[in-house]
């Protein structure tokens, strides 16, 4: 039986475990960060790599390229909207809209040129000597002084003593009311303004004011006409610069219509790649792998976009079976053993004695997660060095993860690789022929991994949970 401690012993080799838990969990934080970093460069080298694929399955839009493409690919829904088709029918139907356009513009300008407003243009509206121009000065110089008078009366009373008949005999306000002194005021105010010096009654000022109103209306109803007629006239010489300058551009093939059609080319085959590349990232390519292999360029290419999404998955599946399982577990031991540490501090606890064999089980459970750790690392080392994507095959009787890993990482944890085995169950790796340049660096040191080591760490935390209850609950 192993013997027993006291508590402050106890107190210091849990303090020195939980430094060292909280070290193993900044180490796998940072693993999964860099996990994480390396995942987002492998997705977008992988959308490179399909754009590119795309881009030669798709090189134009050609009927035959397009019957080509459908045939490689099974995408059917190319062929039931066929983009060579639909840009022949969209520039077809723009070709016609540029005609009609052309037409129109020209249809236009003769009925503008036919119009008196526009050939008489400089006869009308020339500055200061055209007629409409000379006319509209005469009538504001003759609107001038009426619009002085209305000016010179404006009082912010002056309507009421209008509607009250202030000056006039029939004016009836009595002279007891305040009303009456306020309209005596406001009256003598707007005399002063118009009298300039002069001695006037308001009957005469509200005659004046009266007469300049009417006067004012007429000219601004005739000057408003006037005007009218010289901003119509205006308009019409601006859509006639328009036109000409439209019509120009058409004739020398810079009009927007035109650079719509050339363009629409392009953006038929962009549309139509953004596309083939979606059908493709749902496409398990295996199942074209025949067909691609008679084109070696597109078959290398393939592979080459195939390949990194075995990347990508096998670095996710690493990171999540190696690391964050065994991160979880950790934190969990590290939050149940700061719990027991809280309580074992209070002063009713000061006389317990401890078995102190717990903490060894402790420290080989972080031996086996660091062990973890490394494996994770070391196959992250090979998955993303890989670049040997001629080497592959679009079949199902090929494991890619031991291309990537050139055999020397047994991983059951993934998935793919426990399907394949057990599918395969003769399967042995055979290393393909490589070029100098294809070897992986003697600095990577792999570790067989049987499968098992991805949750013995996680069996051991949850069996010691279970066997130690009592201090680590």
């Amino acid at each position: 039986m192993a013997s027993l401690r006291d508590r402050s012993e106890y107190l210091s080799q849990a303090g020195q475990m939980q430094s060292q838990l909280r070290s193993t969990i900044q180490k796998l934080d940072q693993a999964q960060a860099q996990a994480r970093r390396e995942v987002s460069s492998l997705v977008s080298r992988s959308e490179r790599a399909l754009a590119e694929l795309a881009e030669a399955i798709l090189p134009d839009l050609n009927a035959a390229t397009v019957e080509a493409a459908i045939a490689l690919t099974g995408y059917r829904t190319m062929a039931v909207r066929n983009p060579a088709e639909e840009l022949q029918k969209a520039q077809s139907k723009l070709r016609t809209q540029i005609t009609e356009r052309g037409q129109a513009i020209a249809q236009r300008l003769v009925a503008i040129e036919a119009e008196p407003r526009f050939q008489n243009r400089l006869l009308l509206r020339a500055p200061r000597t055209g007629t409409l121009v000379r006319e509209i000065a005469e009538l504001s110089e003759f609107r001038h002084p009426f619009a002085e008078t209305l000016r010179q009366c404006e009082h912010p009373r002056l309507q009421r003593l209008l509607d009250v008949e202030y000056g006039l005999p029939s004016y009836s306000v009595p002279v007891w009311r305040l009303s009456y002194y306020s309209d005596w005021k406001a009256g003598d105010e707007i005399i002063e303004q118009m009298s300039e010096g002069k001695e006037k009654t308001f009957a005469q000022v509200r005659s004046e004011y009266l007469s300049a109103r009417d006067a004012v209306a007429v000219y601004d109803g005739k000057l408003s006409k006037l005007r009218a007629e010289v901003a119509s006239g205006e308009a019409l010489e601006a859509e006639h610069t328009a036109l000409v300058a439209e019509r120009r551009a058409l004739s020398e093939g810079k009009h927007p219509l035109q650079e719509q059609h050339e363009k629409m080319p392009e953006q038929f085959r962009k549309d139509a790649r953004i596309q083939l590349e979606r059908h493709l990232s749902e496409l398990d390519l295996v199942m074209i792998g025949d067909r691609l292999a008679q084109a070696p360029q597109l078959d290398l290419l393939a592979k080459r976009y195939y390949g990194l999404r075995k990347q990508t998955e096998y670095l996710r599946q690493t990171s999540t079976q190696l690391v964050e399982g065994s991160k979880s577990a950790m934190e969990q031991t590290l939050s149940k053993l700061g719990h027991e540490v809280n309580k074992y501090q209070r002063p009713k606890y000061a006389g317990k004695r401890f078995d102190l064999t717990q903490f060894d089980k402790m420290r080989e459970r972080d031996r086996r997660c660091l062990d973890m750790l490394q494996r994770q690392q070391q196959a992250q080392t090979a998955i993303i060095a890989f670049q040997a994507y001629e080497h592959g095959r679009l079949d199902e009787d090929f494991l890619w993860w031991d291309l990537v890993t050139d055999g020397k990482v047994k991983a059951n944890y993934i998935d793919e690789v426990a399907r394949f085995k057990a599918l395969h169950p003769t399967y042995k790796y055979r290393r393909p022929k490589a070029k100098p340049s294809d070897e992986v660096s003697g600095e990577v040191a792999f570790i067989d991994d049987d499968g098992d080591a991805a949750v013995a760490v996680i069996d051991t935390f949850d069996s010691f949970h279970r066997n130690h209850q009592s201090d680590f609950s």
